[in-house]
C-alpha cells in the first residue's frame, strides 16, 4: 500500500505568510484628518490638537454679521507632507458632479505632520451659505499626479445675527445739527442758564387817518371850544 506524501508545514507557511504580510500592507491607510475653529484650536508643542482643542473643533460655521463672508481656523494632521507646496482644495457636490470652489496655497511648506492657519471664505470667491464643503489637502508628486494627504468637510451657513455695538465706538454726529437746531429754535443746552428777559411793550396801534394823543392839552381844549361853537349855533337857530 502506497502512502500519501505528507505536507511539509515549512514549505507553504513561508509563501503565506509573505502573502499575508503583503496584503496588510497594502491595506494600511494613514490617517490625515482636518478640523476647523471659529478661533485657533489649542495645540501642544508637536503641534497635535489637545483635547481642549479637539473639543473646541466645529462642523458649521456662521457667516460673520451684515458681511458676505466667513471666517474659520483650519488644523491638519498630514500624511506623510512633503517640503514643498501645499494646497488646502475646497469643492462641493452639486446634482451629483463635484466642482473646485477655492484653493489655499502655501507655497513654502517646510513639511512636517501638522499644519494650521487662518481661512477666509469670500462669497464672491464662490462660497454660500447653507452648503457643505469637501477639503482636501494636497500635493502634486514629481510625476505630476495629486497625492490627498488628509479630508475634512466644513458647513457654511446664515443665521442672520446682526454685528455686536462696540461700547467704545462713539456715536457719529452730524455736523450740520446744530445750525438745524439753531433754525428750529433750539439752541444746544450749555449748562449756563440766563435768565430771560421780558419782551418789550406792545404799543398800541393808531387808526388810520389823524394821529391824535390823548394825553395832550391841545386836544381837551379843541375838543372844549367844538362843543361850546356847537352850542352857540344851535341856540341862534332858535
Amino acid at each position: 500500500m502506497t502512502k500519501a506524501p505528507r505536507m511539509q508545514p515549512h514549505r507553504w507557511f513561508l509563501p503565506t505568510a509573505v502573502a499575508m504580510a503583503t496584503l496588510c500592507t497594502a491595506s494600511v491607510v494613514w490617517a490625515g484628518e482636518i478640523k476647523f475653529g471659529t478661533t485657533k484650536l489649542e495645540v501642544d508643542d508637536k503641534g497635535n490638537l489637545t483635547p481642549a482643542g479637539r473639543k473646541a473643533t466645529v462642523d458649521t460655521v456662521d457667516e460673520v454679521p451684515a458681511e458676505d463672508r466667513w471666517e474659520i481656523h483650519l488644523w491638519a494632521k498630514l500624511d506623510n507632507a512633503a517640503a514643498g507646496p501645499l494646497y488646502f482644495q475646497f469643492s462641493q457636490d452639486l446634482n451629483g458632479t463635484t466642482s473646485d470652489v477655492w484653493r489655499y496655497d502655501e507655497a513654502d511648506y517646510p513639511g512636517g505632520k501638522y499644519f494650521s492657519a487662518d481661512m477666509e471664505l469670500l462669497g464672491g470667491k464662490g462660497f454660500n451659505k447653507d452648503r457643505t464643503y469637501d477639503v482636501r489637502a494636497v500635493q502634486v508628486s514629481a510625476k505630476g499626479k495629486d497625492i490627498t494627504l488628509a479630508t475634512g468637510k466644513i458647513k457654511l451657513i446664515k443665521s442672520g445675527k446682526k454685528p455686536a455695538k462696540d461700547p467704545n465706538e462713539e456715536e457719529e454726529v452730524d455736523p450740520d445739527q446744530d445750525a438745524h437746531d439753531s433754525l428750529a429754535g433750539d439752541e444746544p443746552d450749555t449748562g449756563d442758564e440766563k435768565p430771560k428777559e421780558a419782551p418789550p411793550p406792545v404799543e398800541p396801534k393808531a387808526k388810520k387817518g389823524c394821529s391824535i394823543d390823548s394825553d395832550s392839552s391841545t386836544w381837551n381844549g379843541a375838543l372844549f371850544l367844538l362843543v361850546l361853537g356847537a352850542g352857540l349855533a344851535t341856540r341862534r337857530r332858535d
